[in-house]
Formats: C-alpha cells, sequence, structure tokens
C-alpha cells in the first residue's frame, strides 16, 4: 500500500455539511515525492470540509515540527511549524485549478488531498530557520555562537552611531547667509 493511499477520501459517498478529518504527517510521507525540500517531519493535520451540492471548502490547520539546521548558530533544532489554509473545490468539467481553487470532475468519487497537504506543509517552513529557543529547558543553540553574534550587533550600531554622529554635527550649520 502506496503511503499517501491514507490521504483519500471518500468525496462522492460524503454528505453535504460538515466532515472533520485528521491526517497525522509522518517522515515516510515527505520521502514519498521527488526531490522533496523538506525529508523529515511529524505533523498534525486538521481538515474541516463544508461540502455542498456543487462545491466544498477545506480549511486546513497545520502544526507540527522537522528536524533541520539553526540559521543562526548552525546546530540541530526540532523547528516548529504551523499554518492554516483553505482550499475550494469546485465540481466542473472546465476551470484551471489555481492555489486557491481547485476544479474536480462532478463525478469524482474520491479525493486525495496528499499533494495538497504537502505543497501547505513547505507554505509552514519559514524563510529564516530559527525560533525563540529560550524557553526551552535544555536550548538546543550554541551559546558561544550567539554571544559573538550579539558582540557584532553591538560593535555595527556603535559604529552607526559614531557615523550617524558625524552628519548630526552639521545640523547647526547657517549656509543661507
Amino acid at each position: 500500500m502506496n503511503v499517501l493511499d491514507h490521504f483519500t477520501i471518500p468525496y462522492k459517498g460524503m454528505g453535504s455539511g460538515i466532515h472533520n478529518l485528521e491526517f497525522d504527517v509522518h517522515s515516510d510521507f515527505f520521502k514519498a515525492f521527488e526531490a522533496s525540500h523538506l525529508d523529515n517531519g511529524e505533523f498534525k493535520v486538521l481538515v474541516e470540509m463544508d461540502k455542498r451540492h456543487d462545491s466544498s471548502v477545506f480549511s486546513f490547520d497545520i502544526e507540527g515540527n522537522t528536524k533541520t539546521n539553526c540559521d543562526r548558530c548552525l546546530e540541530s533544532i526540532s523547528l516548529p511549524m504551523y499554518g492554516t489554509f483553505t482550499l475550494h473545490v469546485k465540481h466542473s468539467t472546465e476551470g484551471e485549478s489555481t492555489d486557491e481553487i481547485m476544479y474536480i470532475h462532478p463525478e469524482t468519487s474520491t479525493l486525495n488531498l496528499s499533494q495538497v497537504i504537502y505543497e501547505f506543509v513547505l507554505l509552514c517552513m519559514p524563510l529564516v530557520k530559527i525560533y525563540d529557543c529560550e524557553n526551552d529547558e535544555q536550548p538546543p543553540c550554541n551559546l558561544t555562537i550567539l554571544e559573538k553574534l550579539d558582540q557584532e550587533e553591538e560593535q555595527e550600531k556603535e559604529e552607526n552611531k559614531t557615523k550617524n554622529g558625524i552628519w548630526d554635527s552639521l545640523k547647526g550649520l547657517e549656509l543661507d547667509k
């Protein structure tokens, strides 16, 4: 059995109204996608489907973490990730699917949500892979590196004050006389 088959729902057999679905996403899920930008993680995906006679609205709440390297100190961290997304599914034989709207044939009996979930999890990944680890019982960050970064920031601030001080001394000049 393919790991992605777990994300198939019996769409046509579900009646109109609100349906709540829950999916667990593990590392083997990401390995099923070729050239995946994410190769590990543990995520809980809660899906609320509001099914109507000619369309459906899916609300996805994603929360979990992935193991990666911190962009500040380069240590291995468990990066928390979360996000909320909406997908509109419309029944039509015509139409070009977009990021927010998916068109499916009116007679579609099952719907596999694996590609959608994969893309939404990727959208949860922050551009800068850091988090506030000071509240962790055992912070994973390399404190030596972080202290050096703080020292460099202080030096830059001092240099900027000196540069700004040059211009401040010119503020009192009266050049119109």
